[in-house]
């Protein structure tokens, strides 16, 4: 009997501290009918959008994003503000030199572009982006002297090799774009963000740190993330063959592979001679666009560009640079 009278008073004592908590945490009921109220003022007739819908269809060009550096993709493909592109590929694919080659023509379109690469040193990645700009492996001083005169007020690079938390990396995001004016930001990689492959939370809240933070700041946001190795690389890698959580693709407005075609040696060339493309620009999700497929490119060892046919010539961004003599110098290892 005395155990029930225990329990009983046990009972009791639970009910009047549950109540008194209740008592002690009032709801403010004025702020949540003002949330409602916000996302009240959310809800539009379909006329609020008359004006975008007209600009959606005949609007300029240049305010549905940016051109990639080849000109077949125009009307494919473009670079928006406030989105995400995860960059993906088999490591030694050339991921790094397909988004360095695009930050500089994005520069050359007036666009401000940091680029946080952890995995290599700032004299490296400039070494690649100033011999695809001058369109030559070796450069002269005079012509590296006209590519920091170009470059001075629109690249940045933030010096940090090794790991890094996801906290640090949104912090020099958010100083770049409000204090710098940066409107392309290159991370490379993921993995150095959020090591542990198996970290799918971790991975999933950075992703979707990334997205927030474009549509908050209004720039575009590039990802470098590896793809899963395999014994057979001869088939190119997609959206599924990404390292990590499937919420990375799902979260991501863009994702776009880039493959090198694993040619057997001497099987380079179509039956008039001419040289077959080299690597595989895949876009394999556009949330914003309507075109999924792939475009062809052509790698030139003496520029380091990528051309969107074998027979297009180099194109020079440093302004008054002279074309140059290439030599067997171009062939040094960059």
């Amino acid at each position: 009997m005395s155990s029930i009278v225990s329990i009983e008073s046990i009972a009791r004592q639970l009910d009047e501290a549950r109540q008194s908590r209740v008592k002690e945490t009032p709801v403010d009921f004025d702020s949540y009918l003002a949330a409602r109220d916000e996302d009240i003022g959310r809800i539009k007739g379909v006329t609020s959008f008359r004006e975008d819908l007209i600009e959606e269809f005949f609007g300029d060009n240049s305010a549905k994003g940016l051109e990639l550096p080849w000109q077949k993709a125009a009307d494919l493909f473009r670079i928006r503000p406030g989105e995400l592109t995860i960059w993906t590929g088999f490591n030694g694919h050339g991921k790094s030199f397909v988004t360095g080659f695009v930050g500089l023509h994005l520069m050359s379109l007036g666009e401000k572009v940091c680029i946080a690469s952890f995995e290599m040193k700032p004299a490296k990645t400039l070494r690649r982006m100033s011999a695809q700009a001058l369109g030559v492996r070796l450069p002269t001083e005079s012509s590296l002297n006209g590519f920091f005169d170009q470059f001075e007020n629109s690249l940045f690079l933030y010096d940090q090799q090794g790991e890094v938390t996801p906290q640090r990396v949104l912090g020099v995001i958010y100083y770049c774009a409000e204090q710098l004016g940066v409107t392309q930001f290159f991370i490379d990689s993921l993995m150095k963000v959020v090591g542990d492959e198996d970290d799918y939370n971790g991975q999933k809240k950075f992703v979707g740190q990334l997205c927030a933070a474009a549509k908050d700041l209004g720039i575009h946001i590039h990802l470098v993330h590896h793809s899963r190795k395999r014994d057979d690389e001869a088939r190119r890698p997609g959206k599924q063959d990404a390292k990590g959580t499937g919420a990375i693709v799902d979260q991501t407005d863009n994702f776009v592979t880039v493959f090198k075609f694993p040619y057997k040696e001497g099987k380079d060339k179509d039956e008039l001679g001419n040289p077959l493309p080299t690597h595989g620009l895949y876009v394999d999700k556009q949330r914003h666009g309507e075109w999924e497929g792939g475009i062809a490119l052509w790698f030139d060892e003496r520029t380091l560009q990528f051309k969107g046919a074998s027979r297009d010539r180099p194109h020079y961004y440093v302004p008054l640079h002279p074309p140059p003599e290439h030599s067997d110098a171009d062939d040094v290892p960059i």
